[in-house]
């Protein structure tokens, strides 16, 4: 049928289930306090593969990352960012957090490309299953990703979007 697209959209992460993944040598936490827009932007960038289709960060999104970091229900301080040695950010765990819902929406989740495959995005997930764990969170859900599978997330929901032509 013409009229009609659909999209697996999330997984489903359990709470109940321990998430253990260690983050890397050579990489370390980002405490909250010391969050970095810049360099938070940059990672994204990197992150979702514009720098290879656009060129290089020179803040051209600088507005929606402030609006995403700003959002209702945006949870900065639950954001996993990973650092290497040198402080520059290579991975990054955004999070949506409602008390009163008890799932945690995931949301960026992404490395950049030189370091992806080395567990970085396994050991975010992990440490924010930890923070939203403690907060009363029952499960974790986020995009349609086959890395997710690989690390025990199912797949949680599908969604169908009806377009009129």
């Amino acid at each position: 049928m013409k009229n009609i697209s659909t999209r697996q959209f999330s997984v489903l992460g359990d709470c109940g289930r321990i998430y253990q993944f260690m983050l890397p040598e050579g990489f370390c936490f980002v405490e909250p306090e010391e969050y970095d827009m810049d360099k938070i932007g940059k990672c994204c960038w990197k992150g979702f593969d514009h720098e290879e289709r656009e060129g290089p960060w020179n803040r051209q999104y600088e507005q929606a990352n402030y609006l995403i970091q700003t959002a209702p229900h945006g949870t900065a301080e639950l954001d996993v960012i990973i650092a290497d040695e040198q402080g520059e950010y290579a991975c990054r765990a955004g999070m949506w957090w409602t008390p009163q819902n008890k799932p945690a929406y995931m949301e960026p989740l992404c490395t950049i490309p030189e370091y992806r495959g080395r567990g970085l995005a396994a050991a975010a997930l992990s440490e924010m299953y930890r923070k939203t764990k403690k907060l009363g969170a029952t499960h974790m859900m986020g995009g349609e990703n086959g890395f997710y599978q690989k690390i025990g997330y199912k797949h949680a929901a599908k969604w169908t979007y009806w377009k009129k032509r």
